[in-house]
């Protein structure tokens, strides 16, 4: 039974898309509790296979009962397993959320297909977590990105514009992915990532199989945003339906950079990566880089969203610069931790800068003045996740970069704790201007409270919770055994 959970996962997501389109005739309602239920039912059997994973190993699937490389094969390990709760759990989270600000943001004709975009968007992010083919990774992240692009559209006016340039920048990427794929295929002759990296093991010189590398390298980098190839996130982020925000920005987001982790690690393997160590190094400092410019043009900004949209860009920095950290587990842990850290902390932050816009408009650092005291609830859950944006302990936003720290020390590289310290101190510089105008400005006369719907609310604190709750987790070293375990199964350590 547990072998066939991965596809049922996927299948009945892809079934329910098609469901709300169908049930959208009868009810326009119907949409947002079949999607929510899909959910939920999927977010228990991934807790149940990742329970299964830890305990027995990796699960292997072959669609169709062909044996790979000729058929398509699902595999799911602790990583995939791992990424497949982070991708359910703030779908669930966002879902719950999405109902209020839907209502208000999308016209009321357009709810059927916003929630069969949705649970395809939902979908697309799932199979990415479960694959273990190459072609079949590229089918599953263009069906996540279509949805994508079309829910950000759905909020009209400057959206469309933001839309079609994602959609044009994300059509690059994925064509980048796709020329990868068919330079692989040349020389191995094979889709299947565990016969691909065994198979490239023989021919790491051929100039074929070194493009095949870049290829997919920059393709996935334009997908999540790596700078320079960031132009598309900050109009995608600010004008994009709030609830399309909070999970493009978590789930949506992170599955980008697990695809990235997945394809370096499980195809091209640490031995290619030893051969270039130059071309690593490189992308390490251009990742340095993007923590840091990141930081600078969010303390730029005005707008509340397209300040946290940078922001993501600096943390992207923060994965990928984490992936250069060879023969040392901090390394990849950090990379790790960090898919499911900056999932909670942006995810709070937009739940309530969108929640500061369903309630009175306010899009503005400038338009929160005194809003600490008339939305406390509010207020509190964005301060808490901005302290460990900035990276106090014993949040989860410290433990990342005390990770990186650590795979610096042990490998050499000091100059990348200055960019860690340089890193919260802009960090402090924007987070602080938000947080000294909803407390320290405004009318200081005590206000009537007004926040926000339970719905939308009760996310927003259970996530600022996790944020510390989360940080003394992996500080008291329980989830070491399982980061381990990843990096010795891709090969980061012995």
């Amino acid at each position: 039974m547990m072998e066939h959970l991965p596809v049922v996962i996927v299948a009945i997501s892809l079934l329910s898309s098609f469901t709300i389109l169908i049930s959208g005739i009868f009810s326009r309602r119907a949409g947002y509790y079949i999607s929510l239920a899909t959910i939920i039912v999927q977010l228990i059997f991934s807790t149940i296979l990742l329970d299964y994973i830890l305990k027995n190993g990796q699960i292997r699937y072959w669609l169709g009962g062909w044996r790979p490389p000729w058929g398509i094969e699902y595999v799911v390990d602790e990583l995939g397993a791992y990424m497949l709760s982070i991708v359910l759990v703030f779908s669930l989270l966002a879902t719950i959320y999405a109902r209020r600000v839907v209502e208000k943001e999308i016209e009321e004709s357009k709810w059927p297909y916003f929630y069969t975009l949705w649970q395809l968007m939902i979908s697309g992010m799932v199979g990415v977590s479960v694959t273990g083919d190459l072609f079949n990774l590229f089918v599953f992240l263009e069906i996540a990105s279509l949805a994508g692009y079309a829910l950000i559209a759905m909020a009209g006016r400057k959206a469309f514009v933001a839309s079609y340039n994602y959609l044009i920048l994300g059509t690059v990427g994925i064509s980048f992915y796709l020329l990868g794929t068919a330079f692989l295929y040349a020389e191995t002759g094979t889709l299947n990532m565990l016969d691909a990296r065994i198979l490239l093991s023989l021919v790491y010189e051929n100039r074929v199989v070194q493009a095949s590398f870049v290829f997919y390298f920059i393709g996935l980098a334009i997908k999540m945003a790596l700078f320079p190839f960031h132009t598309w996130q900050p109009d995608a982020y600010e004008h994009s339906p709030s609830a399309v925000t909070v999970l493009i920005s978590t789930a949506m987001a992170k599955i980008n950079a697990y695809a990235l982790i997945r394809v370096v690690f499980s195809v091209f393997t640490v031995s290619f990566l030893e051969r270039f160590i130059q071309v690593w190094t490189l992308i390490a400092w251009i990742a340095a880089l993007a923590i840091i410019l990141g930081s600078v043009f969010a303390i730029m900004q005005k707008s509340l969203k397209r300040m946290l949209a940078y922001s993501s860009i600096s943390h992207v920095g923060y994965i990928v610069l984490a992936m250069t950290f060879l023969h040392t587990k901090w390394g990849l842990s950090a990379a790790v931790v960090h898919l499911l850290n900056h999932s909670i902390m942006k995810a709070t932050l937009f739940m309530v800068v969108c929640g500061f816009i369903y309630k009175f408009g306010f899009r503005e650092i400038d338009d929160l003045a005194g809003i600490g005291r008339k939305m406390p609830f509010s207020a509190a859950a964005f301060t808490i996740a901005a302290i460990s944006m900035i990276g106090i302990p014993p949040t989860v936003g410290f433990v990342t970069k005390l990770y990186i720290i650590l795979a610096s020390l042990e490998t050499g590289q000091i100059a990348y704790i200055f960019v860690m310290v340089a890193s919260s101190l802009l960090s402090l510089v924007y987070f602080w201007r938000v947080i000294e105008t909803m407390y320290m400005k405004g009318d200081h006369h005590e206000q009537e409270r007004d926040e926000l719907p339970a719905e939308m609310l009760l996310p927003a604190l259970f996530l600022a919770f996790l944020t510390i709750a989360f940080g003394l987790f992996w500080l008291s070293g329980a989830g070491m055994p399982v980061l381990d375990t990843i990096a010795k199964t891709l090969g980061v350590v012995p």
